[in-house]
């Protein structure tokens, strides 16, 4: 049997392995025991009962997710009996008061019963769900394409303001007109205005 040890190994062990020095053992039992010794900090242990009773459903969490959990839980823990499943199960329940009150009326027998029973309950949450985001989207008024609302806006504020852009544009050239008229300081001329009530130099 020590001619196939090797084989079965994984890649880190194997090396592992190679790395003794020889004569190391007197027996397989002194490997074996030192194999255990050397890998036991990496091996994931088995869960136990109380670890599937810390699996607990969260706020706001839907139902089928918590049996999602639950049910991987269960699966890593060796020989756990049907009763301390349901009660472990049961005990996790703090936000799904309606599965809860169903089980504590009429207890399941087996684990089979129990997940049956919670899915049943999941369909209906599921389903209520559905209908809660239909009405929702019904309340709401039709959306509109904002692409397109924004263009139609665009060319309304456009052609709303095309007469207040040239009337801007004409102001603001006859004020070129006006500045390019005005003496400068190096002129000697004498400019006069005609004005009603007199004449001003300027």
């Amino acid at each position: 049997m020590a001619n196939y040890f090797p084989v079965v190994l994984d890649q880190a062990s194997h090396q592992w392995l190679l790395g003794l020095p020889e004569d190391s053992f007197d027996s397989s039992e002194e490997l074996r025991q030192a194999f255990i010794d050397n890998f036991i900090a990496t091996y994931e242990q088995p869960g136990n009962k109380y670890d599937l009773e810390r699996i607990r459903d969260r706020k706001n969490e839907p139902l089928r997710d918590y049996i999602r959990r639950f049910s991987d839980m269960r699966l890593k823990i060796p020989k756990i009996s049907h009763d301390e499943a349901i009660s472990a199960f049961v005990k996790g329940l703090r936000f799904h008061e309606a599965l809860r009150n169903k089980l504590l009326r009429k207890r399941p027998t087996t684990v089979a019963e129990l997940l049956a029973t919670a899915k049943n309950y999941a369909d209906v949450d599921d389903a209520k769900k559905l209908i809660r985001e239909d009405a929702r989207g019904a309340d709401q008024p039709p959306r509109r394409d904002n692409s397109r609302g924004r263009f139609d806006n665009w060319n309304t504020r456009r052609g709303d303001n095309r007469d207040q852009r040239e009337g801007w544009d004409r102001w603001h050239d006859n004020r070129d007109d006006f500045r390019s008229k005005r003496p400068c300081d190096n002129d000697h001329e004498v400019n006069t205005v005609k004005r009603p009530n007199g004449r001003r130099d300027y």
